[in-house]
């Protein structure tokens, strides 16, 4: 009989960023390693509250997010459109990526054009939102053996890329998602350099009791 918990820990305790970074493209894959079932289960991430209706034109769904996949061939492509005006790590991880997701959080319209979003408690709500469905398909990944990395997006978050990708303006990206395979031949892995540096609960928790009131 297996340990759910225990099975739970491990996925959470293994997922880690993994960039895979090649100076030339490797070959793209007919595999679809993101399948359906894998995305499916980011929908499951918790929402307080639905998306506005501005958003739900095309795609209709209430969570405030939207994931816009991108397979293998469609990475080495925008790779090539966009090597003459960029060349940082984006480059060489859409050089080997299997699935670019571009994960985006859907804000309350606001009154200031000038402004990004407005600070809003319900704002609040859809980012964080967001945030658990990226954590949740990260997650999921993780659990089918898949490489994976959240990137906050470069040059993929130009109004380009949006247009080339057919991601709505007023949609706001939380983060660049790349998967990649677990045999990348010679290309280059990098992992995160702050990934043992959380430390103990004690520096990150409390344990508090409520004081006593007063008048």
């Amino acid at each position: 009989m297996f340990d759910m918990t225990s099975i739970i820990a491990t996925v959470i305790h293994n997922r880690q960023t993994e960039k895979v970074l090649a100076d030339e493209p490797i070959p793209s894959s007919a595999e679809t390693l993101l399948t359906d079932e894998i995305l499916e289960l980011a929908a499951w991430a918790p929402f307080h509250r639905p998306a506005d209706e501005s958003h739900r034109k095309q795609l209709d769904a209430p969570m405030p997010w939207r994931f816009y996949v991108l397979d293998s061939e469609g990475c080495r492509q925008l790779r090539r459109e966009l090597l003459s005006r960029d060349s940082s790590r984006i480059i060489q991880m859409l050089a080997t990526a299997d699935c670019l997701i571009q994960a985006t959080w859907l804000p309350n319209p606001g009154d200031d054009p000038g402004q990004l979003f407005d600070p809003t408690m319900e704002n609040m709500e859809h980012l964080a939102a967001a945030s658990a469905a990226v954590q949740t398909l990260l997650l999921a990944a993780t659990a089918h053996g898949i490489r994976n990395y959240w990137s906050s997006g470069g040059v993929l978050r130009s109004p380009e890329v949006y247009a080339r990708m057919g991601i709505p303006k007023q949609e706001i990206l939380l983060g660049s998602l790349f998967f990649f395979p677990q045999e990348v031949g010679t290309a280059t892995i990098a992992t995160s350099k702050l990934r043992d540096q959380r430390g103990p609960l004690s520096g990150w928790v409390r344990r508090v009791q409520l004081n006593t009131q007063t008048e």
